[in-house]
């Protein structure tokens, strides 16, 4: 009863927070192998167009002992939502496939070798691969596969060395290379089998869908390049187009590198595509006085660190072997706009995780194996967040007090229990559905970065999953530095975890960026994940981890 009194105390001098624009990365991948200078100023054009347009651009072709190496980093870091382009002038090459049957094409760069994994190929996940690691349809299928929004490929084709005797025509040749792009990619190829047609004269080959990208870039046209006549294109389902929907987000520096941020909301992105916001290190006052556990406390966080800017993807846990559940199909019936992306769409409604004890032990072998094949971010450490660090990135520099919008409003920024829940009749939780509110989802989860961010660019802090924190649930907020609780009262205890933020089932007053809810369950899609870089070691403890070392400490007072 507490609870639903107080959701008419947070609907009075609530400070709200200004609307934010959404942000979203851009990657390009510019491979140019010509040897032509007219084909260099063509494609120099194109590079200087995308990075006008926000895209974050890596040149490639002129460094044959590290050019595939670099091709294959670049493919993996693919940013979670964002957008994706490759564009390829060269020749190609005909290979056999592992059975000797299919004939593969494949793009001509030097220095490729096959990299680790991002994940443990013992935890029995990984795809078996059995391309040529160049070819086109292997990168087919690895930009099918992953978190961005929308992929694009273009190849400028001068040429096809038949090394696997398919002895076919060249129009035959192009016809066949230009069809292994596909699944939910946009591609053109240039010159399409259409192009050999006996009654035209030879195609002239060239940077043609470079130029034809730059100017559509230039003039705001649909960035698909079309030439009925001599270019093969395909759209994915529902011929939507592919498109910059929001404002280019900035990062700080290469996925390559880690360091600080620069500033509150500065941007970087992962080898693996995560997609991460810096938090400053800060003193501010938590909690709100409305809530029994949360009465304020001065707080103090002493190092900055890197939060998710979603929260974490079912197919981005998989690299660390979390398993999570997902709810919902309501929002496919519910989609009217027939060009969206309803496969992909799956692809980006978060992953309940509910066990931080099972959780961090997976993330540490994680990191383990990392450090082992060197891929590991030295002195950094993927995490859960303490409670006041969640607090303080929900907060984003004071921008959000309470909620971050009135209630009638909220809809704009968290998927909860509204009246698309109420009509939904979920069995349980319409009860307490808001029905002046609307976000547009029922009994379902929803699309990660579908509403709008807080003032630091981090979306979902409100609604759609509960986020579990590092921290016990105690009965007050922890003051003081760097607050953290990670201990239990004997080796066969157990105390709850807390949770933060809401879901898609909580009433609006659990959105409160102070409102603590002490977790009960496991298994439920109504909890998740938001992860963290953090510098230093680790803080999350699984209960098998202070158990053993409170065991190791009675071991040695013997």
């Amino acid at each position: 009863m507490t609870r639903l009194f107080l959701t008419l105390l947070l609907l009075v001098g609530q400070c709200w927070s200004a609307p934010v624009g959404w942000t979203e990365h851009r990657r390009a991948l510019v491979i140019n192998t010509s040897k032509d200078p007219a084909h260099d100023r063509v494609v120099s054009g194109l590079v200087k167009e995308l990075h006008a347009k926000g895209f974050v651009v890596t040149e490639l072709g002129d460094q044959p002992r590290t050019d595939g190496v670099a091709y294959e980093r670049w493919i993996r870091s693919v940013p979670t939502l964002g957008v994706s382009l490759v564009y390829y002038l060269g020749r190609l090459t005909t290979d056999k496939a592992a059975d000797g049957k299919r004939v593969c094409y494949s793009l001509q760069l030097g220095g490729y070798r096959e990299l680790a994994t991002a994940q443990d190929p013992e935890l029995g996940r990984n795809r078996k691969e059995d391309k040529p690691w160049l070819s086109l349809d292997r990168l087919s299928q690895k930009l099918d596969a992953n978190t961005a929004r929308e992929n694009m490929v273009l190849i400028d084709c001068l040429g096809i060395d038949d090394r696997a005797q398919a002895k076919l025509s060249p129009g035959d040749l192009h016809g066949g290379a230009a069809r292994l792009s596909g699944g939910e990619l946009f591609t053109a190829f240039y010159p399409g089998k259409a192009a050999f047609h006996p009654s035209l004269e030879a195609p002239i080959v060239g940077p043609v869908l470079a130029e034809t990208l730059r100017a559509n870039l230039a003039q705001g046209s649909p960035l698909l390049p079309e030439r009925k006549e001599d270019v093969y294109s395909v759209r994915p389902r529902f011929n939507r187009p592919y498109a910059l929907q929001h404002e280019a987000a900035e990062v700080c520096a290469s996925p390559e590198v880690l360091r600080a941020g620069r500033f509150a909301g500065d941007q970087w992105v992962d080898r693996n595509g995560f997609c991460f916001v810096w938090v400053p290190a800060a003193t501010f006052r938590m909690g709100d006085a409305a809530f029994a556990d949360a009465q304020p406390v001065n707080v103090t966080i002493t190092k900055g660190f890197w939060i998710g800017k979603y929260e974490v993807l079912g197919r981005e846990s998989s690299l660390f072997n979390s398993g999570g559940q997902s709810i919902g199909t309501g929002p496919l019936a519910r989609v009217e706009d027939k060009t969206f992306n309803q496969r992909r769409y799956q692809f980006f409604r978060p992953a309940g995780i509910g066990s931080i004890d099972a959780a961090t032990e997976q993330l540490e072998k994680w990191q383990v194996y990392l450090a082992k094949v060197g891929l590991q971010y030295e002195d950094w450490t993927y995490d859960y967040p303490t409670e006041g660090e969640w607090e303080l990135a929900a907060r984003a520099g004071g921008k959000t007090t309470g909620l971050p919008a009135p209630v009638k409003n909220l809809g704009q920024y968290a998927n909860f229990a509204d009246v698309c829940l109420f009509n939904d009749r979920d069995p349980i939780h319409y009860i307490y559905a808001h029905r002046e509110a609307n976000d547009g989802y029922g009994r379902a989860l929803s699309p990660i970065g579908n509403y709008r961010p807080n003032a630091w660019g981090i979306h979902d802090m409100h609604g759609n999953l509960a986020e579990l924190c590092s921290n016990f649930y105690t009965k007050e907020l922890l003051s003081g530095t760097d607050p953290n609780d990670q201990t239990l009262p004997s080796t066969r205890s157990s105390r709850l975890r807390i949770s933060r933020g809401g879901s898609w089932c909580s009433r609006p007053e659990y959105l409160h960026v102070a409102f603590r809810n002490a977790f009960t369950g496991a298994g439920t899609p109504h909890v998740g994940m938001r992860l963290v870089l953090r510098q230093g070691e680790r803080v999350t403890r699984s209960r098998n981890e202070i158990i053993a070392r409170m065991e190791a400490e009675a071991q040695n007072k013997k």
